[in-house]
C-alpha cells in the first residue's frame, strides 16, 4: 500500500444571495455555476430566510443543468413568510458514519432555485459547506 500527502486547502464554504421573482420556470428563480469549477462534495447546506415570499410558493433547489429543477437541497418546501420569515434551516447533510450517497455539485452543474407559485418578496441567503474532488 503506498501513501501521499499533499497540503492544500481543500475544503469552502460559498454563499449565494436570492431574491425572489415572479417566475414559476424551471430554475426561474435563478441559477449559478459551480464557482470552484471541480465536483464539490456538499457537507451542509444552510437557508437562511431574512424573509419569505408574499404569496404561496413552494421551493426546489439543487445540482442540475442551467434551466432544470433539482430537489437535492430542497423539495417542495414551503417558501411563503409566514413560515420561514427570519430563520435559519439546515437543508441538506451527509449523515456522519452513515454509507449514503453524498451529494455532488458537479463541475459543469448549476445550483438552481424553482418556485411553484411567484416568489416576490422572497430574501434569503444559501450556504454550501463543501470539500473540493480536485
Amino acid at each position: 500500500m503506498t501513501f501521499s500527502s499533499a497540503v492544500t486547502d481543500q475544503r469552502g464554504m460559498y454563499k449565494i444571495t436570492v431574491t425572489g421573482v415572479a417566475s414559476t420556470a424551471a430554475a426561474g428563480q435563478g441559477s449559478i455555476a459551480n464557482p470552484e469549477g471541480v465536483d464539490l462534495v456538499i457537507l451542509r447546506t444552510y437557508a437562511y430566510f431574512r424573509t419569505g415570499s408574499t404569496g404561496a410558493t413552494n421551493l426546489d433547489a439543487g445540482f442540475t443543468t442551467v434551466a432544470a429543477t433539482a430537489t437535492d437541497v430542497l423539495s417542495t418546501f414551503d417558501g411563503i413568510e409566514a413560515t420561514v420569515g427570519g430563520k435559519v434551516f439546515y437543508c441538506q447533510a451527509v449523515p456522519v458514519n452513515e454509507t449514503q450517497d453524498a451529494v455532488v455539485w458537479d463541475s459543469d452543474k448549476y445550483f438552481t432555485l424553482t418556485g411553484s407559485g411567484s416568489c416576490v418578496g422572497l430574501d434569503a441567503d444559501f450556504y454550501f459547506e463543501y470539500i473540493r474532488l480536485a
